[in-house]
This record gives structure tokens, sequence and C-alpha cells, in this order.
């Protein structure tokens, strides 16, 4: 015997709207890494994972560096040599916060004596300075200068119309110069395309302060454009992830540069002296600052009437890790696990849709970095904190998400063009979710979970790839749904003819215990552009009237679910949440005679005026009355 649960809408709706094979104009052959993509910071590239960020429960951020297995975690010191990136602040505010230079270029640009010259004009001539001329005030030439024959030399010419490198002669590629100097010497020079160019480059240059950010990059952060920098204290308003440009790492692999930001360019924690002496003496050499550290500041052991899960065992080999230098001090080591790991790659070898994992990390004393596991259970992850929001991008190639399925709560996805690839950072709160031994505990009545697990993971559809993409025709791909069923997630399906979506997911009915009921959420987000494409809704005020939601159980499910629809910023949210698994089958469609409202149009005041008299007129269309004028 089944029951139907009636809801006034589902999450259903978002994620099975994009699950029609389409081919995007577009399209492009997508290809996610089969394996886990590295971090950034190690193998810079258009797949790869740029940053971690969390925030904790008094809302204060938190960035995560990478620190890969068998590394120490890096403290806060700058290398000596490398290219890291500047800030440009003007009133207080930053207005660039990615120009990435070498160290003698920052060391010029920061230095607060810095003189910016506009050469173009003896740009062709024998009178263009060279690197390292000195220059005379008196008589305003410099002693060293250009060949004229070295303008006739062919250059690689960046078309940036074009995005192309075509071999020119230096002359046909460069209009424009200028030339940087500290105590009239000539420390580098900026040739550009036109003199126009270089003219306002010059005054771009000469305009407000800069600050080297080489510091701050060995921690893979940068400050947030727009933040405010406070000079006094030395600190930014807000950072982010660092982004590493991929011609520095390019430039990098070919000059040997260091680069900041990444793990060869960031120097390990110093071994305190008397450690050392103590683990000398204790045979425990490989202990060092950090590992005393973390023993030092480790919690005691759990209490019992507030601990989510048991102590961590180490599981799985794993690749890295994204830490704080002060993890346990930041409170974050509550749960037994020293960071996070980021597993992003296709679900599996055969598709090119992405999954996002992020699973909780333990490191031994030799620093060797493994899954944090339950203790005699280490194969499933321990629970991550369910007061954290974590944040993570990840460079996703030529991929345009068609759907983002997400296990977490109040999950955002952000998706953006970044010039060279594409992004996608998915933001939210892990979530519990009942995990299967084996197939049968996901159907019936009686199965057993074998864990109960809080995690977060994201699955990306793509719908520009020409291969599989997936859509319904027209959608803006911008839907999300969210849930914690995971056992037997289907992929949904669309019907032209009902109008409706249907969309199967599964738990094993009981937590580990045998008596406590497993109970399920789905959340779905529908842009109301997309709305009107499936549904013919253009008046998204009819969602909460319009679409039903069943939700159908298998016998011994329950019927108590709490729906709510509200529309809100251009899209409909529709949260259903409450009920008993084990394999409910949800249906999302428009109700049978549905017929779209007229929209109300929004009202507009106007002020009209008749010599000394006023008149204010709201209407959807105010018009001044007979005799008055439109002030």
């Amino acid at each position: 015997m089944k029951k139907t649960i009636i809801a006034g809408a589902s999450v259903l709706a978002l994620l099975a709207g994009l699950i029609v094979a389409v081919a995007p104009a577009n399209a492009a052959t997508i290809r996610v890494p089969k394996t886990a993509m590295q971090a950034c910071a190690v193998s810079n590239g258009i797949y790869c994972v740029e940053s971690l960020t969390l925030t904790d429960s008094n809302g204060k951020k938190i960035p995560l560096i990478y620190v890969p297995s068998g590394a120490e975690v890096p403290m806060k010191k700058t290398p000596a040599d490398f290219y890291a990136p500047v800030a440009k602040i003007v009133n207080g505010k930053v207005v660039d916060n990615n120009w990435w230079m070498s160290q003698y270029q920052r060391d010029v640009l920061v230095s607060g004596k810095m003189v910016v010259q506009n050469l173009s004009t003896l740009l062709g001539t024998a009178k263009h300075p060279e690197q390292g001329a000195k220059y005379d005030p008196a008589t305003k030439v410099f002693d060293i200068n250009k060949a004229v024959d070295s303008y006739s030399y062919p250059v690689d010419c960046w078309d940036p119309a074009t995005k192309k490198a075509t071999n020119k002669p230096f002359s046909d590629c460069f209009k424009g110069s200028n030339v940087f100097m500290l105590d009239n010497e000539v420390k580098f020079i900026f040739f550009h395309a036109t003199a126009a160019e270089a003219a306002a480059q010059n005054k771009n240059f000469m305009t407000g302060t800069y600050l080297d950010l080489a510091e701050i990059s060995a921690l893979q952060q940068r400050p947030v454009m727009g933040t405010t920098y406070d000079a006094a204290a030395k600190t930014f308003g807000a950072t982010e992830g660092i982004i590493i440009p991929i011609w520095v790492s390019q430039n990098a692999l070919v000059n040997g540069w260091a680069v900041a930001g990444t793990v060869a360019a960031v120097p390990a924690a110093a071994t305190d002296a008397a450690a050392a002496t103590t683990a000398a003496a204790t045979g425990t050499d490989s202990m060092t600052v950090e590992a005393a550290e973390t023993a030092a500041t480790a919690p005691l052991a759990p209490d019992p009437a507030t601990a989510v899960g048991q102590p961590t065992e180490a599981g799985r080999v794993l690749p890295g890790r994204w830490t704080s230098p002060d993890w346990q001090g930041l409170n974050l080591g509550s749960l037994g696990y020293d960071g996070l790991y980021i597993e992003a790659k296709s679900a599996n070898e055969f598709t090119n849709i992405l999954m996002i994992d992020v699973l909780p990390t333990l490191t031994g004393a030799d620093k060797k970095v493994n899954l944090a596991g339950q203790v005699g259970n280490k194969a499933y992850a321990t629970s991550l904190d369910s007061d954290i929001v974590i944040s993570a991008k990840v460079r996703t190639g030529e991929m345009t998400p068609g759907v983002t399925v997400a296990v977490g709560v109040d999950v955002v996805v952000d998706g953006k063009d970044e010039g060279e690839y594409t992004s996608i950072t998915i933001t939210g709160t892990p979530v519990t979710v009942p995990l299967a031994a084996k197939a049968a505990d996901c159907k019936g009545e009686t199965g057993v979970s074998k864990a109960n697990v809080r995690q977060f993971q994201a699955i990306v559809l793509p719908s520009n790839d020409d291969m599989s993409g997936f859509g319904v025709e027209g959608t803006s791909g911008d839907m999300y749904v969210g849930s914690n069923g995971v056992c037997e997630l289907s992929t949904p399906t669309w019907s032209e003819d009902t109008k409706s979506f249907t969309w199967t997911t599964a738990a094993p009915h009981f937590a580990p215990d045998g008596v406590t009921v497993n109970r399920g959420f789905y959340k779905a987000i529908i842009p109301t552009g997309d709305a009107a494409i499936l549904w013919g809704m253009t008046n998204p005020n009819d969602a909460a009237t319009a679409l039903n939601v069943s939700v159908t159980t298998e016998a011994g499910g329950s019927t108590a679910a709490i729906s709510k629809i509200s529309v809100k910023n251009g899209k409909i949210i529709i949260d259903v949440s409450g009920f008993q698994f084990s394999r409910p089958k949800l249906k999302i469609g428009i109700k049978p005679g549905y017929k779209p409202s007229k929209a109300t149009a929004p009202k507009s005041t106007i002020t009209c005026v008749q010599g000394k008299s006023t008149k204010k007129i709201t209407a959807v269309k105010p018009v001044c009355p007979s005799g008055y004028k439109k002030k």
C-alpha cells in the first residue's frame, strides 16, 4: 500500500528541469577530469580547486590554505624573492588586487618614491632609454638608449581583440611606453599598443598607493575588490581566495620563478629549538612546532551530551588538506578532524557530470593526510561541523552548469566566466545524510543506515556538453535542488505531455540505532523566467497556488510534511521537509486548468506643478492633470 502526501510544491521541480538532452548554441566538448582535481596552488590550470573558505557561527570568515600530504603547515612568512601581486589603494579602498609582478617591480611601486614617465614620443628613436638607464634631470636625457635597429626585431604581438599572438616587428606592435624610475634610474619599462593607452596608464599608475601582497598571498588570500584598507593596522576589511593567472604559472615553469600562494613558494614552519631537542631525546624526530601546538590545544574527550560524532580514525589516503595555521585556536578541531579535502572530479569515468565532495581529514605526526573516518567504521567519514558555512570554489573549464544538486542546507551556487575558464562556487552548511551499507537497505521500511554522516556535496550537470548536455530547451541553467536522500538518487525527468517532473530518491528508513526514523528534505530554486518556459507561468506570484507537488512513499511512510512556496529576487523557492524515508517519489507539475493571472504592474509617483500648486500622482502610469506639468 502506498501513501501520497500532497504538498504545495517541491524541490523536485528544480533538478528535474534539466534532464532532457539538448544541444545549446554554445555547446562544447567538456572533459571533466576523471581523477580528483589538484589545488590550483599546486597545479594551476582550467580544472583545479581554487579556494576554500569557512564561516564560523559568529560570522567570522576563515580562509584556508592548501597543504600537500607530508608537508608542514606554512607560517606567515614572506619568501625572499618571487612573483606576487600588488594592490592599489585609492581613498582607503582596494581598486586593484591582482596585478602580478616580480619582486624588484613591486619594490619600486611600494617605495612611495616612484616616478612614471610617458615616453611614447621617444619610441622609435635613438633617445628612448633601456632598462637600467640613468636620467639627468638637468639635460633631460638618459645615458643608455635603445638601439634603433631593435625596433625592427620580430616579437610575439598580442591582439586583445582576437586573443591571439602574431609575429610582428617591435615598431608595429608597440606605439606607447611608460618608464618606471626610482632615484632617476629606469627600473623597468611597460610598452603599450597605442600612445593613447600609454597616456591613460601613466595617469593610472601615478594615482593612489600600492601595497605588496606577498605576505597575504603566502596564505593563498587576496583583498576583495572595493574593500577597505586600514593603513594603521595594515589590515583589509575582507579577503578571498587568491587567483593566480595561468600566464604566471606557465612562465614560472619556463623561467624558474617562485610564485606566491603555491606550495613551492611558501616556506615551511621553522622547528622550535626546544621541541627539536626534546624530539631528539625521545626519538620522535617527526614532531614539529605545529604538531606540538596541535597536541597542546587539542580538545578534551567530547562531552557526550553535546558531541555529534565519535573520535576519528585514519581512513583512506588523501593527497592533501585545506587548513589554517591556527586550526585549533579557531575551534575548528572540536570534532576530531584537522582540515578539509575537496574531491572534485567527474561522477564516474563515463560522464562529464561534476561531483564536488568536501571531506574531513586526519593528519599524523608524519604529516601524511588521511580521511578522518569514524572509529571502527573508517570507510565512512566523520561528520562535518553543523555550525560552519563552507564555500568551495572550483575551476570548471568550459562547463556551463545546467542544474546543480546539492547535499547541504542553504546552498548558494555562483557560476562565473573568468575569461580563461569558468568557475563555480558552492556555499552552504553540511546536512545529515543516512548512508546505506547495501542497496536493499534503501527499500521498504526495515532498512537501517550504516551511518548517519553530516556531509556537504554538490553534483553539477553541464548544459553545454555537445555529447551529453542536460536541460530543457531555453531554460537558464540556474536551477538548483537540494536534498539529503542520496541512497538511490535518480535522474529527474521532464514530461512535455504532463508538464511535470518526477524524481526518485531513497535512504534507509531507520537510523543506525534501528529505532529512530530518518527524515528528509527537498529544496528547489527555479528562476521565474524558467517557470514561464516550463509552465507558461508568466506571473511568478501564481506559484503558490498553481504548482502541485506530490510525495509518494512506500508503506509506513509519514504523511506529515511541511511545504512552503515563496517568490523572492526573481526566483521561485520551494521547500518540502519532514517526510520519512525510504523511497519517496516526488512529482511537481502545474494544476489542471491553470490560467496565468495578470501580473499587477508596479505603481510609481510623480510630482506635478502649476504655479505654486503641487500635486503628487500615484498610479501604474501616472499622468499630470490638465494644466499641470511634471516636475
